[in-house]
């Protein structure tokens, strides 16, 4: 079982990892990147994902860590996903032994194999963010 599984549309995903979701989701060179490039892809990425849909996009600098929680926020690539997940662009299950997104969620009442994270996202945005 891997850890992540994504359901875009009709199209179910699998990764082992978060570096391997990032890699399909924004770009196979991604972490060859400059941090340039990295923010000029993310840009793209969100105006491709917000331009229909009418969201709001709130660039966050570095040291600004509060957040519009109906905005599509663009901070890094992790605040990216979970931005994708606020508006349900993507559906993310996580296996609940992985602790990618899990561990900023308390499971001590989830019985089953796998977390719908989507349900979860603006929580872990907000102590994502804090620990940055």
């Amino acid at each position: 079982m891997e850890n992540l599984i994504v359901i875009e549309g009709k199209e179910k995903y699998q990764y082992k990892d978060i570096k391997s979701l990032i890699e399909n989701f924004i770009s196979k060179n991604y972490f060859n990147m400059s941090e340039e490039e990295r923010k000029n892809e993310l840009e793209k990425k969100t105006i491709a994902n917000t331009m229909q849909s009418n969201i709001k996009i709130v660039n966050l600098e570095k040291e600004k860590k509060d957040f519009d929680e109906n905005a599509f926020v663009l901070y890094d690539e992790i605040s990216y996903i979970l931005s994708m997940l606020k508006f349900n662009k993507i559906i993310l299950l996580e296996r609940t032994d992985a602790n990618i997104f899990g561990k900023y969620i308390n499971k001590e009442n989830i019985k089953d194999n796998y977390i719908i994270i989507n349900k979860f996202a603006n929580d872990i945005m907000k102590k994502y963010l804090k620990n940055k």
